[in-house]
């Protein structure tokens, strides 16, 4: 079941640099986090994102697993200004990131909030968040499952779920895989990220198995495989459909720059409206100086 996936359309990165901001929208993507493959997930998370720059997009990280505070503001604390006023601090971090760094906001209490600002807007919570966020063509919302739940229900888009290398973590993958489609209705993306090819060495015998360590190796792969393959199909049996999964070598840029082509040919793409952003003189609140 593992080669079994529909490639990304290869041509999708040319359409990308023809669309703009003002044709294209607000395109949102979602990655699942969860405290015991942090690790796996960062080290996909940052090179998708500056893929995402190379392919010309201007990208928002809203970081739900870092919270918020007087220190650090991020999220809250643009939900509690007038979407103008938010729009005008976070342009400044907009330019600021298209030539440093990946532009990065905590969010988890954020997150928790917006689902509450968008029901007194009469607004779905990403059409709500879109408000905010007026000077990106991309947000990339990392968030665990119970937090991305209320966000993605009804939205057509395939959040990525990295398996760590470790197969131990698989059980764990499939209760978020199985939160979010029972209760958010959504399918996921699964990433099966690899470990590094061990150093070359001379070989060590396993006493306990009466083995060498090259067949050691051999075996947790092949054990890795068998259990990713039970995934999908408990997934298949369960939860009614299996998740596309995608292989992620280490150091092999084709694997990310096809993950990246994939989540963008997934996102939710939200059409701009008229109303998204208030006229001025609503909410005449000093801006907030954004640091992240």
């Amino acid at each position: 079941m593992l080669e079994h996936y529909s490639p990304p359309h290869q041509g999708m990165g040319l359409h990308l640099q023809a669309d703009s901001a003002g044709t294209a929208g607000l395109r949102v993507l979602a990655m699942v986090h969860s405290a015991d493959s942090a690790a796996a997930e960062l080290a996909v998370l940052w090179p998708l994102c500056a893929q995402l720059q190379r392919l010309g997009q201007t990208v928002l990280v809203l970081d739900g697993s870092q919270s918020e505070s007087f220190q650090t503001p991020g999220m809250a604390q643009l939900l509690e200004r007038s979407a103008w006023h938010a729009q005008m601090g976070l342009r400044s971090m907009a330019e600021a990131a298209e030539t440093r760094s990946i532009a990065t906001l905590p969010a988890r209490q954020g997150l928790a909030r917006l689902r509450a600002t968008a029901q007194e807007l009469g607004m779905e919570p990403l059409v709500a968040l879109q408000r905010y966020v007026r000077g990106y063509t991309t947000v990339l919302i990392y968030a665990d499952a119970k937090a991305l739940t209320p966000l993605l229900q009804g939205q057509n888009l395939q959040p990525l779920l990295v398996v760590p290398p470790d197969a131990e973590q698989l059980v764990d993958s499939y209760r978020q895989l199985k939160t979010l489609a029972v209760y958010a209705g959504v399918e996921c993306t699964l990433a099966a990220l690899e470990a590094p090819a061990a150093a070359d060495g001379p070989a060590r015998y396993d006493w306990s198995r009466k083995q060498s360590s090259v067949l050691t190796d051999a075996q947790k792969s092949q054990i890795r495989l068998q259990r990713l393959n039970a995934l999908l199909q408990c997934s298949q049996r369960h939860l009614g459909d299996a998740p596309v999964l995608m292989r992620l070598r280490w150091r092999q840029t084709r694997d990310l720059h096809q993950l990246t082509l994939h989540m963008l040919k997934t996102a939710c793409i939200l059409p701009l409206h008229e109303h998204s952003v208030p006229r001025l003189g609503t909410g005449a609140c000093a801006p907030l100086a954004w640091s992240h």
